[in-house]
């Protein structure tokens, strides 16, 4: 079945396509006869130019028709509006009708055609008319590629189509801000929508929502305003500075700043009342400010992805408000379905959503997160979309990072007669030998407690020994237990990667005693 485009496809009778009620003053569309109502609403329907032309011709060559006012005028082929007292006869007849929008009586009607392809003509679409993340959505009458006329009296100022499937891409379109519209009107309109297989999904939903570390993770959506150099002035409760250190505060009462403000906020005087901003996030040797914080809870760059994508398909509210600060908390309502993204994957980069910090995740995502901070200076946040209004991306120094492989002897060994260590070789076989140190400046000197142990190392800035900046480095580990394993050494070049394995098999030991 297609869309009717030629009135010779129409009939008016009950038993066909169109009944005309001269008495009601209606017109009834019927899904029969050569008209259909099935998904999608590009492929079934009628267009209103074809009704219009059918109505012509009925009243043209029926004298029982001709008698009466004409229903329809149409103003270009794809808007029009219904005159003399006529009006559709019921919703599914409305339904039924494509390629267009009108008036009919007090009511408005704007066509809606998604160009490019939805994946499948299962997949639906739905779409919010007020502004708001606290706000429901409709759901279009049809799944699959859209083409439908929707009742736009009421709210002509806003309507935002969204299409976001399970393991697919995501899309949407703020029609009015993308058109350049002042209000929407009783005509069609065509919009990009469309989407395919998201290579980047892995994970179910039932998995994402019963399962470590996602079960782990979580988003607040912090208050703030401002986001400014600080300055001798007067400020709110809520407003967000960046001191003469680099550092982030949060004005937690108002008032007064009359000096101090060339240095940590803590140096600030005046009536004004300071406190440290829960959206800072340190990256490289560099503070700065966030009002969305996404706390991984140990995931992966893949697995945070597959759950940003899950959380904006829920209907209920995924602001978890639970940040350190209870002042900063904005306690804003945030459904899902209609919150602004996460983030995206471009290449093998993790780039997040404009103002989304991600914190507590894997050592393995190090490298691999773009993290979108607010400008300072940039205008604040939009206190419509609650983003900022400019925001720029910041990448992490390289960390390189992967795992110790143990031979089953040496994990097997009581923890306290187990000992790994890593040397930088250069140094190693000699009383100066130094250990080295991981991202978090602690040696990596350990106990075997499992046969895989991670580890991870500053690539970037680790200076130990006088080595320059994301320079491979070559390393010695050496590894033993006691009564089970012999000592055994390990060479091995640290280079900037994620997922490095050095593996430790260490021979069985046969020879060690230490009698009571």
């Amino acid at each position: 079945m297609t869309k009717i485009v030629d009135p010779d496809q129409l009939t008016n009778n009950a038993a066909n396509e169109v009944v005309i009620d001269t008495t009601g003053k209606t017109i009834q569309l019927l899904a029969q006869g050569n008209l259909n109502n099935v998904d999608p609403g590009s492929t079934s329907g009628v267009i209103l130019q074809a009704l219009y032309s059918f109505l012509k011709e009925e009243w043209k060559d029926d004298d029982a028709l001709n008698k009466f006012k004409f229903p329809l005028q149409m103003f270009t082929k794809t808007d029009g509006q219904f005159i003399n007292g006529w009006t559709f006869a019921d919703a599914t007849s409305r339904t039924l009708v494509r390629d267009a929008g009108w008036t009919e009586g007090a009511n408005e009607y704007a066509g809606i055609i998604s160009l490019g392809n939805f994946d499948a003509d299962t997949d639906q679409a739905y779409y919010a008319n007020v502004v708001g993340y606290d706000q429901t959505t409709t759901d279009f009458d049809k799944a699959g590629n859209l083409n439908e006329a929707i009742l736009i009296t009421g709210f002509t100022d806003y309507i935002k189509p969204f299409l976001r499937i399970e393991a697919k891409t995501y899309s949407e379109y703020n029609l009015l801000t993308e058109q350049g519209l002042a209000a929407l009107e009783p005509v069609l309109y065509r919009l990009p929508l469309a989407n395919a297989t998201d290579l980047n999904i892995t994970e179910t939903d039932t998995n994402i929502d019963g399962n470590a570390p996602y079960t782990g993770m979580k988003v607040n959506f912090l208050a703030g305003e401002g986001f400014t150099t600080a300055a001798v002035t007067s400020y709110s409760t809520g407003d967000v500075v960046q001191d003469g250190a680099g550092r982030w505060a949060f004005c937690s009462l108002g008032g007064t700043l009359t000096g101090g403000e060339a240095g940590a906020y803590g140096s600030f005087a005046g009536t004004a009342t300071w406190e440290a901003y829960d959206g800072e996030i340190q990256i490289g040797t560099n503070y700065y400010a966030f009002n969305r914080l996404l706390n991984a809870g140990g995931g992966t760059a893949e697995e945070i992805y597959n759950w940003m994508q899950r959380q904006l398909r829920k209907t209920a509210d995924i602001n978890a408000n639970d940040s350190t600060t209870v002042g900063q908390r904005s306690g804003e309502t945030i459904n899902g379905n209609v919150a602004a993204s996460m983030g995206y994957f471009l290449g093998t980069q993790l780039i997040t959503g404009d103002g989304l910090g991600i914190t507590n995740f894997h050592a393995s995502a190090t490298n691999v997160l773009t993290q979108s901070a607010v400008d300072v200076d940039g205008g604040g946040i939009n206190a419509v979309s609650l983003l900022p209004v400019a925001s720029t991306g910041y990448v992490y120094p390289t960390v390189a990072s992967g795992t110790f492989e143990f031979s089953a002897n040496l994990v097997s060994e009581a923890d306290a007669d187990t000992r790994c260590v890593m040397y930088i070789t250069s140094t190693f076989d000699a009383s100066g030998a130094i250990i080295v140190q991981d991202n978090s400046n602690a040696d990596i000197d350990f106990q075997i407690d499992a046969a895989s142990v991670n580890w991870d190392f500053a690539y970037t800035t680790n200076s130990q020994n006088g080595r320059g900046a994301d320079t491979p480095l070559a390393v010695t580990v050496v590894a033993q237990g006691l009564g089970g394993a012999q000592w055994i050494l390990v060479t091995y070049t640290i280079t900037g990667a994620s997922g490095q394995t050095i593996t430790v098999n260490a021979p069985d030991e046969r020879n060690y005693a230490n009698p009571v």
